[in-house]
């Protein structure tokens, strides 16, 4: 980006972050009214549906992200022009309305990690370094870009969780190797027929006990955490329009399309089918948006 310049970004069933590559911007939350300013290799995440514009300096004004994707779509160029006063990585992930996933209630508003607090060889340099050089390929691949980001994203949050140990219990989610493993089992099979039991079996633990870890990293039950990731799958693939309402409720471990609509009720406080025509407006990608370089 070049001269006095700024880009709005609207975060309601989003959270976003945005990476320095090169020069230096400012950061204003439209919520707060606060600002950071950012410098190289500095990265600012925001949890949960904060409106904030990044741009040149304080008093520049801003267009909205969207109008500035379809300029940029419309020049078709990937490479930055020559001279360019900063560069950065932005990323997004969105997730329905609705109970949001514990983890993000216990994270604040957004945080500022300083590129100069990082080590020469830490791993969210190294990953951000990777996205933009895919991002400069000229064959550029949507899959990797949304592996990269899904990582970086897990970095981040890991990064946000060792430092503030002491006032939150999800310190423990990454050193607790056997809670995390079964929050992985049940994310990367939700369809399957999950009990204590079961997780516990795979873990080589008791039932009580895994419950009783599970419970100390992430504030609620394994069984209760199972249901909230199988609900905001489900509104993830009732607003991608993934299929029927059947085929929802088999994909996250439901026989019964009664019972689901029932669960999912209790949940958002509507039906699946009504749900999916009030989300009819909402953009409709689930794991995040390609990352953009500016």
């Amino acid at each position: 980006m070049e001269g006095r310049w700024g880009l709005r970004y609207a975060c309601d069933f989003t959270a976003s972050f945005h990476v320095i590559l090169g020069g230096a911007c400012t950061v204003q939350c439209n919520t707060t009214n606060q600002t950071l300013d950012l410098n190289p290799g500095d990265l600012v995440f925001f949890s949960r549906g904060f409106y904030h514009e990044i741009k040149s300096d304080l008093y520049a004004s801003s267009i909205d992200i969207e109008q500035y994707r379809e300029g940029a779509a419309a020049n078709s160029a990937k490479e930055p022009p020559a001279g360019s006063e900063t560069r950065f990585i932005s990323g997004r992930y969105l997730f329905p309305s609705g109970p949001m996933h514990p983890l993000f209630r216990a994270l604040p508003e957004y945080f500022h990690i300083r590129g100069s607090s990082l080590g020469p060889h830490d791993s969210i340099k190294r990953l951000v370094e990777l996205l933009s050089a895919e991002f400069l390929r000229k064959d550029a691949s949507h899959i990797i870009l949304s592996r990269l980001t899904d990582t970086l994203f897990h970095y981040i949050l890991r990064h946000w969780i060792l430092e503030n140990e002491s006032e939150t219990h999800w310190s423990a989610l990454y050193s607790d190797e056997a809670v995390l493993r079964a929050i992985e089992s049940m994310e990367d099979a939700l369809d399957r027929p999950w009990t204590v039991e079961s997780l516990a079996r795979a873990q080589g633990l008791s039932r009580a006990t895994l419950a009783r870890r599970f419970k100390e990293v992430t504030g609620t039950g394994p069984m209760d955490y199972l249901n909230q990731i199988r609900m905001q799958r489900a509104a993830r693939l009732i607003q991608q329009e993934s299929g029927t309402i059947e085929h929802v409720a088999r994909s996250v471990g439901y026989d019964s399309p009664f019972s689901f609509s029932r669960s999912f009720k209790r949940t958002f406080g509507m039906a699946p089918a009504s749900f999916r025509k009030n989300q009819a407006g909402v953009a409709k990608n689930s794991t995040g948006d390609r990352p953009l370089t500016s």
